[in-house]
């Protein structure tokens, strides 16, 4: 099972250039990739882990582009994934901590990285689904969260995880 990192999922502003894709553009007008679903949620919302797995990476430092960040792996048909968590408050735990519950918070929503000083109303997790631990700046390791989770909530939808 997979499910939601946040127990009300909704695309920031309900826009395109918030999901997965070459959604977004360069100030010249090129296509940008962009990696992932942005979440609106205010800050110090919990964040869920998507499945039971192992944390294997935490930044628990505002620095760079993700600022405080987690990556979980899991297995989904028997294939390994690591989901992607960043712009966070908080993270709760260390890497190697064993998830073995989808309702305990592992983190909290914030805006850290380059979502430091964000508008309050556009506050949001930074959400991912990758084919390896760690990303690159290319395109080939992320994967739509359509594919794991259905189609961008951008009406909203809401997650409770009743373990």
């Amino acid at each position: 099972m997979v499910r939601y990192p946040l127990e009300y999922n909704e695309i920031l502003n309900r826009a395109k250039w918030n999901t997965f894709g070459w959604v977004r553009k360069y100030s010249n007008g090129a296509p940008k990739f962009h990696k992932g679903w942005d979440l609106q949620q205010p800050k110090w919302t919990p964040v869920y882990p998507v499945s039971v797995g192992t944390i294997t990476a935490v930044q628990t430092s505002d620095v760079g582009d993700y600022g405080r960040s987690i990556t979980l792996k899991f297995k989904h048909n028997g294939k390994n994934y690591w989901a992607f968590y960043a712009h966070l408050e908080m993270v709760m735990f260390p890497a190697g901590f064993e998830v073995t519950k989808t309702n305990l918070a592992i983190g909290f929503v914030g805006d850290s990285g380059n979502a430091k000083g964000i508008a309050e109303d556009k506050v949001h997790l930074h959400f991912e689904f990758r084919n390896r631990s760690f990303g690159g700046n290319g395109t080939e390791d992320r994967i739509d969260p359509a594919e794991l989770l259905g189609p961008p909530p951008y009406g909203g939808i809401f997650y409770i995880d009743d373990e």
